[in-house]
Parts: C-alpha cells; structure tokens; sequence
C-alpha cells in the first residue's frame, strides 16, 4: 500500500520538484471582509471562510491543494501546465470563489482579487518564492484592479535579498515621500488645508500605500517616519506660499506612540519655530482612541500643549471608537473627520444618513468643524454639502498626489474658480 500511494506523496511533498515543467502560484484574496463583517457575526464569518476553501478545494485536482495563507487569503500550486492553461484553472476558481454563499438565513457572496505568477523550467522557483512573489504582486494591486484576475511571469527581483525592509531604511534611502489630499469647504468650494499621506516608493514592489507597511512598523519607525513627514509638510506649506496660492493648513498623522513619548510636543514645536511656521498651520490628526482615560500622562500632556501653542487638532476615524466626548472636551479638539464607513453611500442609505445628521448634530452642538473623508462620488458631497458638513476629503475631490502635481491642482482649481459666474450687486 506504502509503495501504491508514494507517487501521490512526492507530489504532494514536492519530493519530485526537479520534474515539473512548470509551476503556477494562483493567489485569491477576499476584498469585501469589512462589508460581510457588518452583515455577519465573527462565527457566520468563520464559516464562510471555512465553507470558501472547501468549494475551492474541491475544484482543483488532489494534488493541487488549497493551502489557507491566511483569513482570507487562498493559495493554489498548479504543476505542469502551460500558462494559457493555468489561466483557465485561475479563472475558474475565481469565478467558484465569487459564487453566492448560503448561510445564516441569506446568500452572501465574496469578491475576491486574484493575482496569478507563472514559472517554466528549466530555471523554476522554489514554492515559498511562488508565494512571495504572488504577496508582493497582490500588494501592487491598484484600486481599480481589485475583484479581478491578473497573471504576471515570476519576477526574481521580487524576491531578491538585501532590499530596504525597514521605514527608517526607506527614510535614509530617499525611498520615502509625501504625497497630499486636498481638503475643501462645503461652504465656499475654497481648499481650506492638505492632508500629508506617507508612501513608499519601493524598488521592486512599486508606490506603497500606509497599509501595506504600518502593520510592520517599531517604534523607531513611527518617529522616523513621523519627522520625516512634518518636514515634508513644513516644506510643502513654504512651497505653496512662494507660487502664491491660499493654503492654511496641513494635517499630518501622529500615532500613539509617538503622543506617549515625553517631550513629543516641545520637539515637534521646536520644529515649527525654526522653520518660522505658524501653529496654527499645522494640524495634528489623533485616532479616536486616545481619550482622557485611555491615554497616558505624557499623551494628554503632549496634546495640551500643543492645543495651547495653538496647533489644530483633529480627531480622526470619529464613530469607531469609544472615548471621543472627553477627547473633545479636556484635549481641545477643532474638529472631527467622519470615518468612511458612515460616509459611503450616505445620498442613498437611510441608516448612513441618520448617522451623519446625528454626528454634524453633535458637533454642531461643541462648537467643532466636522469633516468627512472617504467622499467618493459627486452625490455623496452633494448631500454632505446639503446636511451641513464643513469640508469634506476623499477621490470625489482628489486623489492624494505628489507635492508637484499639488500645484497643478492649485492652479486648476483657482482658474476653475475665476470662471464662475458672479452676481451683480444691487444698485
């Protein structure tokens, strides 16, 4: 019996590796999680998951088996076929992943990116760099990809050693740099500021948006990457001044641990004073979480003063956390970023548009501007506009953008501006 079923086992263990023609690493990731996760409790969620590697399982052969990289994350090692022909498979088990899921009392249905590496002999990849180079292609989807199916040929400068892995590497090897979204009044159509977004333009895997490399940051990297962007702001503010164009502020991301560090704040203030820039231009975004009670001494101490040297502060993600009311009323919050998840869909979505109003209710009521960022369509910043909402941020407006194309967009929006008509006063 050992002797009849060891073909079966070498081909599940690799042992015949040097006799494949080719490999193909077929790499499927399931983008909808947040929005199922709304729809479904973690145990519904646990046995979707579970009931997608089992469909899958079942429409590949034996010896090519689904492994579960992680939550989410499906990956399938096809030998021996031509490219061509492991497209097909791909296509297959894309279309199977996507297929609507019975399951608490509804059909459900997953939408899932697929990212396909094909390698021939006589030169083939081990399976580990299969999957890596899947990772990091999957990493370089752009947004208008996702829910598609892509296939590349195996890239060994993916895999490569002795590339930058760190931000502070990343930092010293000019591989950093600071792109920013533009902020508007709903009020009069004027920019009002700059949000600074950080990104990696990385050798091999292409420009790294936060997600793809905040996960793995220390703590030495949070405060690299942190002075990093506050000189890139304070630079990007002179910039604007000198090609004369009105931009009062820009808002840069300050983590938790770097509010803890004691003397953040001087530092950070010391910063502006040699640079000969005013407090006031510079906006310091702080998660929703760090709340009076929450919070260390040395955060609320950082967050006071920087409130008293007249630094703006915004609290940002509101609605997802729990200790906002007192973050509002001891650390002097100027204003409040609606996170996404309530803005999407809010000209169409009666739950949406309940919690909007009541969140530009709230903050009406403190006396605090009210943002809302994620605005993807026009209809979207129409009702915000309509409902009161201060200024609003996100694609319907502009993509974040690097520093030079700021003032294109500057200088585009200004003319845009000029043409409007006027009307003529009463004599």
């Amino acid at each position: 019996m050992s002797r009849l079923l060891s073909p079966l086992r070498n081909l599940l263990c690799g042992v015949n590796r040097r006799q494949d023609l080719s490999r193909s690493l077929l790499l499927l990731r399931v983008e909808n999680t947040e929005t199922l996760g709304t729809i479904l409790d973690k145990v519904a969620m646990g046995h979707l998951l579970v009931q997608l590697s089992m469909s899958l399982g079942r429409a590949v052969r034996p010896y090519d088996p689904v492994q579960v990289l992680a939550p989410g994350l499906f990956a399938f090692v096809l030998r021996d076929r031509t490219d061509r022909d492991a497209l097909q498979v791909a296509r297959r088990l894309h279309q199977q992943g996507q297929a609507p899921v019975p399951l608490a009392g509804q059909h459900v249905t997953p939408v899932m990116t697929g990212v396909l590496i094909h390698a021939e002999a006589p030169d083939l990849p081990s399976i580990p760099d299969l999957v890596e180079n899947a990772r990091q292609r999957m990493d370089m989807v752009q947004d208008s990809f996702l829910g598609q199916l892509q296939l590349f040929p195996h890239d060994r400068a993916l895999t490569r050693p002795g590339l930058i892995a760190t931000v502070s590497d990343a930092v010293a090897a000019a591989q950093m740099q600071a792109w920013f979204q533009p902020q508007i009044s709903c009020h009069s159509g004027q920019i009002t500021g700059f949000e600074a977004l950080a990104r990696w333009n990385h050798p091999t895997r292409g420009v790294l948006a936060p997600g793809a490399f905040m996960p793995q940051m220390s703590a030495a990297d949070h405060n690299t990457l942190t002075l990093f962007m506050l000189a890139q702001s304070m630079a990007a503010l002179k910039t604007w001044d000198q090609a004369g164009f009105d931009v009062p502020t820009v808002s840069i991301n300050i983590s938790n641990c770097e509010l803890s560090d004691r003397g953040f704040a001087d530092c950070l203030l010391w910063e502006l004073d040699r640079h000969e820039i005013a407090p006031s231009r510079l906006v310091v975004e702080v998660l929703e979480s760090v709340g009076p009670v929450t919070s260390s001494g040395e955060t609320r101490d950082n967050l006071r003063k920087l409130a008293k040297a007249g630094c703006q502060i915004d609290l940002d993600d509101f609605g997802t956390g729990y200790a906002s009311l007192d973050a509002i009323r001891q650390f002097g919050i100027n204003r409040i970023k609606i996170d996404r998840s309530f803005v999407t869909a809010c000209d169409i979505d009666d739950a949406q548009q309940r919690m909007i109003l009541a969140i530009l209710a709230l903050a009406e009521r403190l006396g605090i501007a009210a943002l809302a960022e994620g605005v993807e369509t026009r209809e979207e910043y129409a009702f915000l506009a309509q409902m009161g909402c201060d200024e609003v941020q996100g694609f319907a407006i502009a993509k974040p953008m690097p520093l030079g194309d700021s003032l294109v967009f500057l200088r585009q929006h200004a003319d845009a501006a000029a043409r409007l008509p006027t009307l003529a006063k009463r004599r």
